[in-house]
């Protein structure tokens, strides 16, 4: 019998995994580890390019989506919707349960092609 191991850590140039307790609001789960300041320079709120973050946010190994959402949609219609801010990434769970106590992985990922830091 071959047994295969698959690492459940996304891959990326800055890989950081959400930790609990979350800030719970409705649907929206609210990380703002000191440690995400690491992507402060690809947050959808700066204002100095008008481009969106391209952090995904995963659940498990599994992209969460779709992106760029505003808090109340995230909060009120939930299922993976997320966003990352200079303030933290806010994002719902894929079946809306409660990441706080749904036993499932969050990470915030920078991908390998998008590591060039914006000034």
């Amino acid at each position: 019998m071959n047994h295969r191991y698959v690492d459940p850590v996304p891959k990326g140039t800055i890989v950081i995994r959400l930790s609990k307790p979350f800030e719970a609001h409705d649907h929206a789960a609210v990380s703002r580890q000191d440690v995400l300041s690491k992507l402060a320079p690809w947050a959808d709120d700066d204002k100095v390019e008008a481009q969106q973050s391209p952090i995904i946010v995963y659940e498990d190994g599994v992209p969460l989506g779709p992106a760029h959402n505003t808090f109340g949609d995230i909060a009120r219609l939930g299922a993976g919707r997320y966003a990352h801010w200079r303030s933290g990434v806010a994002f719902s769970a894929s079946d809306n349960s409660d990441p706080n106590d749904n036993g499932r992985n969050y990470w915030a990922v920078l991908p390998n092609e998008q590591s060039r830091r914006r000034d």
